[in-house]
Order: C-alpha cells, then structure tokens, then sequence
C-alpha cells in the first residue's frame, strides 16, 4: 500500500483546499465538520481564502499556490473547468511529496487526465464530483445525501471512495470514457430544469403572476411529481394531455402560445415530441395517436405566425383566433 492509500485508509488525511467558491466552501465546511484537518485555503481572492480559512479551522490562508503545506495528503482542486489543466501545471512547480499526494479536481466533465501534469510528478489524480448544485451560501449539511462521481486509476478511485464515505456521502465509480454522459444527465437533470421553470415563468408573467406566487402556486406540483419518479418509472410517473392523446388541449396550448408567448413554441413543441416517445413506450398511447400529436406538433412549428392586423391575437385571450389552422 502506498503512503498516500495508507493515510486514507488509516487516518484523516491534511487537505489543502483550491479554490474558495460555492463548491470549495461546501467541501471545506464539510471537510472540517467530518473531523478532516484542513490545511490551507488557496484562493486567488485573498480575502475569500481568509474568511474560509478562519471558517474551518486552516492555519493557511492563501492566493499562492506555493503556499501549499507539505504535509497535506489531499489537494482538492475546486476551481473551473477551464482553470483546472493550469492549476495542475502550476503545481509541478511547488516543492511538495507528490508521489504521497492525491490530487483531485471537482468537475463532472472532465476526466482525471486534466491533472496529468501532477501524475508525472508521481501524484494520484482523481476526478471528485459531488452530484450536487451549490450555492454561495452553503452549510457542512448542504450535501447530505449527495452522490460523488469517482473517476481515475485504481488507486486514486480507492482513496476517493475512502474520502466519500468519510464525508458521509454515497459515491458512483466511473470511467474517462462515461463521463461526459454522466455529465450530461447530471446538466439536464439541473439546469434544463431551471431552464424549464423560467419558461413557466414566462407563461405565468403573461398572466400578471409574479415569480413568487408562481412559484408557490407549483412548488407542490413539482414536489408531487419529483415524488412520483422517487417511487415509478418514467413511463408510469407521466401524466398529461400528450400520454392520453388529447389532441385539442395540445392544439389550444399551440395557439395560446403562438398568439402570446411565439419565443416558446419551438421548446414546447420538442418537449412535447420526446413526450410521445415517452407515452408510446409506457404503452398508453397508441401509434396513430402518435402520429397525430406529432403531426400537430410540426404544424405548430411550421405554420407562419400571424402578421395582418385581422390576423393579430384577439384581445380576449380566451378566445384565440388563428389565422390558420394547426390540424383538423
């Protein structure tokens, strides 16, 4: 066993923890709170590193990385995607035992081998992603229940999953060549959803909803659904016009878009379409109703908007008048 495999295995390993954003501020919250010694804080915000240093106990706040201790066994790099391979290289620079270090970056893109600078330096290199949005503010609980996606060789994988289960956190073992489709489910599954919700908003807004009733208003809608996925599949959670074919509630969806909200149209009518995938695969929509929803959905997106002025939107929005049809 090597010495840094044996620190994780027997002892708490020192951290010196790169980077003191939301992510950083996390981890060394929860570093700290599980017993680990945190060494160092190196940010490139100086005052960021002493207010988070002073936070969590480190006797080293920083904006040098030379600033390094020696007897830290983990470095933790929690800085951008883009500023990782840099960090990395200029780490080869600092006089520190790296054959006896794990190095570890927290991005769910990119792979161990972004740290490979340091592994020529005789380092371990391991990819550690907490499956988690963090914000600015966050708590040593902020990631209770939180998965972390291990990426690396087999020893460095070996002290990440020492690392999680000291943290309290569950873990997923991947390979280089999974992880941008690890990362992409994670980015849909987060920010397509925010995403989502701000078309909502929109659609609310146009009512004279405010963000915060709005949200209110859905917050138990989202709720249940996120309940009904946590107990069926997918095919059994869905519910709606689309899976029961109900082609003249989608038709007045596509003409009160169309008439109040035409920016929308093109996401609804692809959402709608991977909602028939959906549908037919959960066997309650049959292939003809199939094909008539998506055939609405094409005329949907195809079908030019109104420009004459007897072809404007009625100012009763409960009573849409199209120019022309969007299916029969």
């Amino acid at each position: 066993m090597t010495a840094y495999a044996s620190a994780f295995k027997e002892a708490r390993p020192g951290v010196a923890l790169i980077g003191a954003g939301a992510m950083g501020h996390a981890l060394a919250l929860r570093l700290a709170d599980r017993g680990y010694p945190v060494l160092a804080v190196i940010s490139r915000t100086r005052s960021k590193a002493e207010a988070l240093a002073q936070a969590v106990g480190a006797p080293v706040a920083s904006d040098r990385l030379m600033d390094v201790p020696p007897n830290a066994r983990l470095v933790l790099a929690c800085v951008g995607d883009g500023a990782i391979p840099d960090v990395a290289e200029a780490l080869t620079g600092v006089r520190h035992p790296w054959k006896d270090t794990v190095v570890a970056h927290c991005s769910g893109a990119l792979p161990a081998a972004a740290l490979d600078p340091l592994v020529q330096e005789g380092a371990a290199a391991l990819s550690f992603h907490p499956l988690q949005t963090v914000a600015a503010e966050s708590s040593a609980q902020t990631l209770d229940g939180t998965y972390v996606g291990l990426e690396g060789d087999a020893q460095a994988v070996a002290a990440g999953i020492e690392l999680a289960v000291g943290l309290g956190l569950r873990y997923l073992v991947l390979s280089a060549e999974a992880k941008p489709r690890y990362h992409l489910a994670a980015t849909m599954t987060s920010n397509f959803l925010v995403t989502l919700m701000a078309m909502v908003q929109e659609i609310l807004v146009s009512l004279d909803i405010d963000r915060a009733d709005g949200f209110a208003m859905l917050e138990p809608l989202l709720r249940g659904t996120l309940d009904n996925l946590a107990h069926a599949s997918p095919e059994d959670a869905l519910t709606g016009p689309v899976v029961r074919g109900d082609l003249s509630t989608l038709r007045q969806h596509g003409l009160a878009l169309r008439q109040h909200l035409p920016q929308l149209v093109p996401a609804y009518a692809a959402l709608s379409v991977e909602t028939v995938r959906l549908a037919v695969r959960s066997g309650r929509l049959d292939p003809d109703q199939a094909e008539a929803v998506l055939g609405l959905m094409q005329k949907l997106v195809t079908t030019p908007l109104p420009r004459s002025k007897s072809e404007r939107p009625s100012p009763d929005p409960g009573t849409p008048r199209p120019a022309q049809p969007l299916g029969t």
